[in-house]
């Protein structure tokens, strides 16, 4: 029998019908926190356990727009740890919620993340005791996405030649690790990324690397194309889902649905996998 934790990863794919193009996606809303940050949070936080980083009684901090912080606050009542989340004002009401369940303080900051952790940085060198295990610069999130959500594409994609693979830009995390791996076993596959267009920053849960930040963690060389797209357009490829398969996502997966599908009208026949974030239920 799993222990709680061990639920997290080997999430469903499925193939959304009726295009000319075959579209695959992977459902990470059915992990246990709701979202495919629970795969990183778990990776990072166990791994600096491993490395002695991390101990009985810390208190962890991260900044994040909702699903990290989530996923960490989860882990983290579950291991005995306290949690902070640092998180944007326009935070779902819902995760904020889950967070605070959860035991989290959850700080709201409207500054931008490059200002926010190097404050967090010298609060830990100045002795606060904080651990931060900073999901924009630690290469186990890429590692968790290398080691498990695209090993697990590649499993459940056999016998499928993969031409596409389209995801949003947060972290840079997913489709970092996710993109090595898929190049792997196809050589010729095209990586799209997915980001806000500028001025329309507000699709939760991507990011636009034009805002003058780029992830750390994230390997621009991988990615062979990026879309731009709008709140509305996340949203048209969210409510989609919602009222044509009966699948209830965010608007991060909104926006890679879209993506997915603008990809799929100038390449018939041809196979895109892309990967929805999160459920939907706590953007309601």
């Amino acid at each position: 029998m799993k222990t709680f934790l061990q639920s997290i990863g080997n999430t469903p794919m499925i193939q959304i019908e009726e295009f000319p193009s075959k579209i695959f996606a992977k459902l990470e809303g059915f992990n246990p926190g709701g979202s495919i940050k629970d795969r990183a949070a778990l990776k990072m936080i166990e791994v600096a356990e491993e490395e002695g980083l991390l101990k009985k009684g810390d208190c962890l901090i991260e900044v994040s727009s909702g699903n990290t912080g989530v996923a960490m606050s989860m882990i983290a009542a579950a291991k005995g740890y306290n949690m902070k989340v640092v998180v944007p004002p326009a935070t779902a009401p819902g995760k904020v919620k889950i967070m605070e369940k959860f035991g989290a303080e959850v700080i709201f900051d409207g500054r931008l993340r490059q200002e926010i952790i190097p404050e967090i940085k010298e609060k830990i060198a100045n002795g606060e005791n904080l651990v931060y295990l900073n999901q924009y610069e630690n290469k186990n999130n890429v590692i968790a996405h290398y080691e498990g959500t695209g090993k697990e594409i590649v499993e459940q994609t056999e016998g499928i030649n993969i031409d596409f693979f389209v995801a949003g830009i947060g972290t840079g995390g997913t489709i970092t690790g996710i993109a090595k791996r898929l190049k792997e076993k196809y050589p010729e596959i095209k990586i799209i990324g997915v980001m806000p267009q500028v001025g329309h920053e507000i699709i939760e849960g991507i990011k636009s690397i034009k805002e003058g930040f780029v992830p750390p963690v994230m390997d621009q060389g991988l990615i062979d194309e990026i879309y731009e797209l709008t709140e509305e357009q996340s949203l048209i490829g969210r409510d989609y889902l919602a009222s044509a398969k009966g699948i209830l996502v965010g608007p991060s997966s909104g926006a890679s649905m879209y993506a997915a599908l603008e990809v799929g009208k100038k390449n018939p026949g041809k196979s895109i996998v892309t990967v929805f974030p999160d459920r939907g239920e706590r953007y309601i």
